[in-house]
């Protein structure tokens, strides 16, 4: 279980009662449960994230469920005549729609990233060096950022074999008119302040934040374990949607187990089809700008050695 989801477990099992993620985590610093690098002023809200997505992944089966917004208790206590009905009565949560505009998007300055942007396919040494010393901050959103900011984002490519999971983005998904409609290589969205937790300090969650984005798009089964098929590959920089404000795209390789066929069509996500990346792409301007990028940097990112676990390591 997600050490967050554990910690909520234990604390709720004892209080026998429904609690807010606040009330969840202070309690758990109290039992000595909790350490204390994790207690800050936004881990709750990662705590609510945790359960939300644990809640709308596995509904029923989920060890967790709403007694009302923003209340979470155990499903196990469902059927425990001691326990007040009130603490017993689950209420169904509307699905909200994706968001485009992520809140506290993670970014590097300029002048302390100068290095970032020299070239298409960027040292992983380089940005997980700014990460360990600190030396980011965060835009008010995704769409909301300074001139000098330079967002990082993950982006995930579904692999099978030589072949990667490709779509076309859908009204739901994107607002930009160069992507609307666009084919995509990949499931991609920005690492946010949120994503950078006691358990993912050494890339900023950018991994885990790819994979989080992954399941939601594609509906896939949180009762399966995602995380061992997950690599960072690399960085690449994109000045393709606008030269005076980069994206630097952290590339993650996620191996698709044989399980995952997905066909399911939706708003966001339409013409899932698979593409073999040894094959000719004939119509470049079918895909997407940051999709372009990938595929004419394929080779350095997939097929190359491996550089971050060797930046990481080197840290």
């Amino acid at each position: 279980m997600d050490a967050y989801l554990d910690i909520a477990s234990r604390v709720l099992r004892e209080a026998r009662r429904p609690l807010p993620p606040r009330e969840i985590l202070r309690r758990g610093l109290s039992a000595g449960i909790v350490p204390s690098s994790l207690y800050g002023k936004t881990q709750h809200k990662t705590l609510q994230a945790r359960l939300s997505e644990d809640i709308l992944f596995h509904r029923e089966r989920s060890a967790f469920f709403r007694t009302k917004p923003g209340y979470f208790f155990l499903r196990e206590f469902l059927t425990d005549p001691e326990i007040p009905a009130d603490y017993r009565t689950p209420i169904v949560a509307r699905r909200r729609r994706r968001e485009l505009a992520y809140h506290h998007a993670l970014a590097f300055d300029r002048s302390n990233a100068d290095v970032l942007c020299n070239s298409t396919i960027v040292e992983p040494s380089d940005v997980l060096k700014l990460l360990r010393t600190r030396r980011y901050h965060y835009a008010s959103s995704s769409h909301e950022r300074e001139v000098n900011d330079v967002l990082v984002w993950s982006f995930v490519l579904v692999l099978r074999d030589d072949l990667v999971l490709t779509y076309r983005h859908g009204r739901y998904r994107e607002d930009r008119d160069n992507f609307l409609q666009k084919r995509s290589l990949g499931f991609f969205c920005p690492v946010v302040h949120d994503d950078l937790t006691l358990f993912d300090q050494a890339d900023h969650g950018i991994v885990s934040s790819g994979m989080r984005a992954l399941s939601v798009d594609l509906h896939l089964d949180a009762d399966r374990d995602l995380s061992g098929g997950a690599e960072l590959k690399g960085f690449v920089c994109s000045q393709e949607t606008n030269p005076n404000t980069p994206n630097l795209l952290g590339v993650v390789a996620f191996h698709a187990p044989e399980w995952l066929e997905p066909i399911t069509r939706r708003l966001a996500i339409n013409d899932l089809a698979w593409h073999n990346l040894h094959s000719p792409v004939n119509h470049y301007e079918d895909f997407d700008p940051w999709s372009r990028l990938i595929l004419e940097n394929i080779g350095g990112l997939l097929w190359s050695e491996t550089r971050c676990s060797d930046a990481a390591s080197s840290e």
